[in-house]
Formats: C-alpha cells, sequence, structure tokens
C-alpha cells in the first residue's frame, strides 16, 4: 500500500475513532446518533436544512440559480415538510455532461467519477465540509446496522486500486467502507498489470482469498457483485466450496450492468451464496448509493436497503413525473441537504424502482427496492434541458 493511500485511510480511520464531529450549522443537525429516526422533531430539522441548502445553491450555482427562476421557484416555496417535494430536481444524467458546481468558502475541493459501467461518467465536486457530514452519516448508518467492528479483518477489495482510479465514486465508497474495522490485510482486485492496463486480476484474488480464509480472521469482501460472484465460482472451482472465517462478511454495490447476463435469467444472488459458501445470509449486504447523491442506502438483515434521515425519497411516474404511493415502481427521486459544492439536493435519477413504508427488521422506517435503470421517455429527457441554463449564457459551468 503506498503512502498516499495509507494517509487516506488514517484521516477516514481517525475520523470514525475521534467521535469528535464538530456541528457547524443546522443541516449538521439533520445526522442523528441513530440515522433511522424520523421524529417530528428530526423532520423539522430536515425541513430547515433543505430551506438553507437551497438558499445556498440557488445564490451561488449560477446553473442552479437559473433552473430556480426557469421554474419561478424560491426559498419561500419552502414552508412545510411536504413542500421539499416540489424543489426543483437535476436529473441525474445531466452530471454525465456537465461539470456543475456551487461557489463556497471552502477551497479544498475534490472531484468523484462514476465507474461508467453503463457508458460516460457522472462528476461532481465535493468539499471538505460535506465530505465530512457524509462520512459521519456513513459511519452511523454501519455502526447501527451492527458493520462496524474493533475486530481486525482481511480486505478482498472487487474495486479498483484507489492508486489507479483514485476519483471513482465507488471506489472511494469502498475505502471508507474497509475502514470500519481495523485492516489487517487488503488486497484490490482491479489494479493495472504489467504492461500498465487496468485488469481484473481473479488468480490473484482467488490465492488471496485463500490466503486470508486459512488465517482464519474475518474476510470481508468489498465492490462491484459481479467480480465477487467470478472470485468465488473460480475459487469453488480449484479449491472446494468458500468456507468462511467467523464474522466474515460480503459488503457489495453494484457491479451488475450488462454483466449479469453470462449468470442466466433466473440467476438469484443468494441461492448462488448458499451453493459456493458457507457466509451467513446476515452478513451479505447491498448498497445503493449513486455518484449524483453520496447518501448511502444500506441493507439491513432482511435485505431492505433503507433510507436514513439525512435523506428523502420518493417515486415518480415516469411520463407525468407524478409523486406515486408507497409500493407504486417509476423513477427514484432523491433528496439530501448534505452536500453544498455541487447543487445535488434534489436528483431525479434514471433508477426504477418503488418504496416501501415500513420493514419488518428492528430498525422498521422506509425502504427502497431498486428493480433497475428506467429507459428515459422523451417527455421526462426533455422536462430538464440542461443546454438553456449552460450554453452561450456566460456561464462558468464547463461541459465535457
Amino acid at each position: 500500500m503506498t503512502v498516499r493511500e495509507k494517509v487516506k485511510r488514517r484521516i477516514i480511520r481517525e475520523f470514525f475513532n475521534s467521535h469528535s464531529y464538530k456541528k457547524k450549522d443546522v443541516v449538521d443537525d439533520v445526522i442523528t446518533t441513530y440515522p433511522y429516526e424520523f421524529s417530528p422533531v428530526c423532520k423539522n430539522k430536515f425541513l430547515e436544512a433543505m430551506r438553507v441548502n437551497f438558499r445556498h445553491h440557488k445564490a451561488n450555482s449560477e446553473f442552479y440559480g437559473r433552473l430556480c427562476e426557469y421554474k419561478k421557484f424560491d426559498e419561500d416555496r419552502i414552508s412545510s415538510f411536504d413542500d421539499i417535494w416540489d424543489i426543483p430536481y437535476i436529473l441525474s444524467d445531466t452530471f454525465k455532461f456537465y461539470n456543475i458546481e456551487t461557489k463556497t468558502r471552502d477551497l479544498l475541493k475534490t472531484e468523484f467519477t462514476s465507474s461508467g459501467t453503463s457508458g460516460r461518467k457522472s462528476k461532481i465536486t465535493m468539499n471538505t465540509i460535506s465530505g465530512q457530514r457524509l462520512l459521519n452519516s456513513v459511519y452511523l448508518i454501519y455502526k447501527t446496522l451492527g458493520l462496524a467492528s474493533e475486530k481486525s479483518a482481511n480486505y478482498l477489495m472487487m474495486c479498483y486500486n484507489p492508486e489507479v482510479d483514485n476519483d471513482v465514486g465507488t471506489t472511494n465508497s469502498d475505502v471508507i467502507i474497509s475502514c470500519l474495522t481495523p485492516r489487517n490485510d487488503l488486497f484490490y482486485a482491479l489494479d493495472t498489470n504489467k504492461t500498465g492496463h487496468m485488469e481484473f486480476l481473479k488468480d490473484q484474488a482467488v490465492e488471496k482469498l485463500r490466503e486470508f480464509i486459512n488465517e482464519g480472521r474475518p474476510v470481508r469482501i468489498l465492490g462491484f457483485v459481479h467480480h465477487t460472484c467470478e472470485v468465488i465460482m473460480s475459487y469453488r472451482e480449484k479449491y472446494g466450496r468458500v468456507r468462511f472465517p467467523e464474522g466474515s462478511c460480503i459488503l457489495t454495490g453494484g457491479g451488475w450492468k450488462g454483466a449479469r447476463n453470462p449468470y442466466g435469467k433466473n440467476f438469484d444472488y443468494f441461492t448462488f451464496l448458499e451453493e459456493n459458501t458457507t457466509i451467513d445470509p446476515k452478513n451479505v449486504r447491498d448498497l445503493y448509493t449513486l455518484i449524483e447523491h453520496p447518501v448511502f442506502y444500506l441493507e439491513c438483515e432482511q435485505h431492505h436497503k433503507h433510507i436514513p434521515n439525512v435523506s428523502l425519497a420518493c417515486v415518480r411516474d415516469p411520463r407525468t413525473l407524478k409523486k406515486l404511493p408507497y409500493g407504486e415502481a417509476g423513477l427514484i427521486h432523491l433528496f439530501t441537504p448534505l452536500v453544498e459544492s455541487c447543487p445535488i439536493l434534489s436528483i431525479l435519477t434514471t433508477d426504477y424502482g418503488y418504496i416501501e413504508k415500513s420493514c419488518p427488521c428492528s430498525v422498521g422506517g422506509p425502504y427502497i427496492k431498486v428493480i433497475g435503470r428506467a429507459g428515459m421517455t422523451k417527455k421526462v429527457t426533455c422536462a430538464f434541458t440542461a443546454d438553456q441554463f449552460v450554453s452561450g449564457n456566460g456561464m462558468e459551468v464547463a461541459r465535457e
């Protein structure tokens, strides 16, 4: 591991262990010790945080300011909790074509991109304050759902080596997650080969997994589902069933997008793991998050992706954009006030799914069920034409 990555991990780890996060304004008040509390007090805090965040982006993002002028929407229209649903959105795909920032006093900023597995990459800008808020939220989410531990683990990372692709959002998410326990050893399965090209080091990953299992320490596999399955299948062919040490976890996040076909239409992930490994199904958790909305929707033991109280979610009809009731499928619309360096407070995604009101697990509360990527209709695509807020208007927003 290089010095750069060691420093990055040390900063994240020290942040998680310090328990000294200092709140700076009303936006920080939405981050509660128990991230699934939805009391009237929490809802009021979220409303006020969204008002503050909206005011900031409208005033300091020329792109978002012009969008709000076009929609004739200002802060006075956010007077009740239900008004949040009407805050002007940006379609998530917009970030594939434009670099959209919001001016902040914090000049330390980092650009993050999506993995681009479905084509063009999205890009957002993150400043220090926004990153600290998200880190604090992530730690509390994983701790509440029983996945933060003081017991050391070995990590098999099914993601890009951050020394090669340090700005990829999925990589940074997995680096953060790998700091939720003391790390004994770590191996990246997506790295450069001897010729300098990115490669899936499947054979090396299989041997590393074998080494970890023989050591007997808990193993945590993080990253893309597809690569995880490939390594497990290769391990099974060479060494037999994967007998994970007690306390091991598989914490996946994305990675299907076109790679699922080789497994067949009737492929069931949990049946696959049961047949090929000894992993406890309760320790297999998937994560839903977007580079355009970096809040973590982590699965509980019932495998439901819970909505934390630092965000708000609804589903909209793809043609009318009408907000749909619980259980009806449509486009997922996500809200959060945590980020101040990029106007991602209201993001209409191209993901298709539905929301259930309450989970039977101990956490309870609403959760998101993601069905897949929606085919965007002309009506939805044209509902927000970004060019009119960028091209030829002297804006400080660059198109790639």
